[in-house]
């Protein structure tokens, strides 16, 4: 019997689904892993966790409950741990795609892959195989599917996105970040300081905003192996402040007034469905899986990768025009639901069902 949001009631006779996530820091992908694996918890569907060990993931699946079995390499850690009995592996990393491959050579089990990145699949025989063997590859975006395809084109590929994470807003801390920036207008960018994030794009479009329009200020959430280079860039600028890492994104997301999501390259964007979450409007790169959530015109605005000056007229135009902006954000709000972390796990169970 389904309920409401297409998942099976639990019966004793379901599948045990093992993830297997082997990342050895925490970002997207393993915060998707979590969402995932709680919003199945909910409805009685078992499954284990294999994780590396000193995996940031631990403490959090302990919390909810759920079985965790640490390994120390994902190749050399190819015994089947005690107590793993599952139906279907599923690996939410490129490492533990050679662990599940192993493990379900091992035990004659199917493996399912989540691909979560829109760079070519490594052309090695042993990653083509790997693939291959896979019942199914389920990728965040169709730009994700193409890169697969390209591998081999007998590779069956499915399309499940990420969801949201439903990160709060504290209404005390908005505040607090809208009073320290008295008269400004906010505009956030999010994530890891990589050179494939396009900060240095927007660092380029604070540039030619410094002095046209003073009231504007960019605020960079992240830490990254790229931060002394960008601030290095950004030197001399006053409206552009690096924050570094932070855990309250709901605050920021509803303190701002625009995201910007420059990406020269992205499996599909995320953090754009957690900035729908709070009514902030989007401008995205026509990169990767952005487009697979942001319809240009419709849900935010694309512009062209790496291209500092279309982004800096599509941002002074979005904040002249309040009504794009709100009709922005009413549309994006109808297309929400079916990125909620039960939408998104009512998918993955029917595909585990068919396997």
């Amino acid at each position: 019997m389904l309920n409401d949001n297409g998942l099976d009631q639990p019966h004793a006779a379901g599948p045990h689904i093992c993830h297997v996530n082997l990342a050895r820091g925490f970002s997207g992908g393993e915060q998707q892993t979590f969402n995932l694996v709680q919003a199945l918890k909910q409805h009685g569907i078992q499954q284990s966790v294999v994780l590396l060990k000193g995996s940031p993931l631990l403490p959090m699946f302990e919390a909810i409950g759920i079985p965790v079995h640490e390994v120390r390499h994902h190749l050399f850690s190819c015994i089947p741990p005690r107590g793993i009995r599952p139906t279907l592996f599923h690996a939410h990393d490129g490492k533990a795609a050679y662990w599940c491959a192993i493990q379900a050579r091992l035990l004659n089990l199917p493996y399912i892959i989540t691909r979560r990145v829109d760079n070519p699949v490594k052309k090695q025989w042993i990653a083509k195989k790997i693939y291959k063997k896979a019942a199914v590859v389920a990728c965040l975006s169709r730009a994700i599917a193409k890169q697969v395809k390209i591998l081999d084109k007998s590779i069956h590929t499915t399309i499940i996105p990420s969801g949201y994470s439903g990160f709060a807003a504290q209404p005390d801390a908005v505040q607090q970040i809208k009073n320290r920036y008295p008269n400004k207008i906010l505009i956030a960018q999010i994530g890891k300081l990589l050179h494939h994030k396009g900060y240095h794009v927007t660092i380029e479009v604070a540039r030619q905003c410094e002095a046209s329009h003073p009231q504007y200020q960019f605020l960079f959430l992240g830490s990254g192996p790229d931060e002394l280079m960008l601030k290095k860039q950004a030197e001399g600028l006053t409206n552009v402040d690096f924050l570094g890492h932070q855990t309250d994104i709901g605050s920021y997301l509803s303190a701002v007034d625009i995201l910007l999501f420059p990406s020269l390259s992205e499996g599909l964007g995320s953090t754009i469905l957690e900035a729908w979450q709070h009514g902030t409007p989007v401008i995205g790169s026509d990169a990767g899986g952005i487009p697979d959530l942001i319809t240009d015109e419709e849900t935010g605005k694309l512009v062209a990768p790496g291209d500092a000056l279309q982004l800096q007229q599509a941002l002074i135009t979005l904040i002249e025009d309040e009504q794009k902006r709100n009709q922005y954000c009413e549309n994006a709000l109808e297309r929400l639901a079916e990125y909620s972390p039960e939408s998104i796990a009512a998918r993955y169970y029917t595909l585990y069902k068919e396997l």
